[in-house]
């Protein structure tokens, strides 16, 4: 277990985010252009949901969307967020519920970061891997039983 460990000790400030009138080609070249998977979707300054990598895949290009099609009709609004002040066993905890790899961190209820489960293995490998295994719950338990970290993509 993580003690007394902040989320504001290992929080990944590197903000890149985006607008609703975003194309999704220019998402899809955004993520790729800084290898990441995940942008949050601002609009007015205030954070209105988030992409991925996998919602313009699965979501938009599967379904043979025009890519030159604004990403507002794409964006996840659940947005779960917490406080930088938190510990990290709560961000787990809420990832682990939400069965999600990313959380927003917000100070005063602005945006301030992402807090990731990679940024959070640099701190704990063995919860972060109790995490994952409940995030990728599948029915080969015995696979998830031994697994090792760098068997999941993160």
């Amino acid at each position: 277990m993580v003690i007394n460990l902040r989320i504001k000790e290992v929080l990944n400030k590197g903000i890149i985010s985006i607008d609703t009138n975003t194309s999704i080609y220019d998402a899809a070249n955004l993520m790729k252009q800084h290898n990441i998977g995940f942008l949050p979707v601002v609009s007015n300054a205030k954070i209105i949901g988030v992409i991925t990598d996998r919602d313009i895949v699965i979501n938009a290009v599967a379904n043979n969307c025009d890519c030159d099609q604004k990403i507002e009709d794409y964006i996840n609004k659940n947005v779960i967020k917490i406080d930088y002040n938190r510990e990290i066993n709560e961000a787990l905890d809420l990832m682990k519920q939400h069965k999600i790899k990313r959380i927003l961190v917000v100070d005063n209820n602005k945006f301030i970061g992402i807090l990731s489960l990679s940024d959070i293995i640099k701190v704990n490998e063995k919860q972060t891997l109790e995490t994952i295994k409940i995030i990728w719950e599948t029915d080969d338990k015995s696979r998830l039983k031994d697994a090792e970290i760098d068997e999941f993509y993160l």
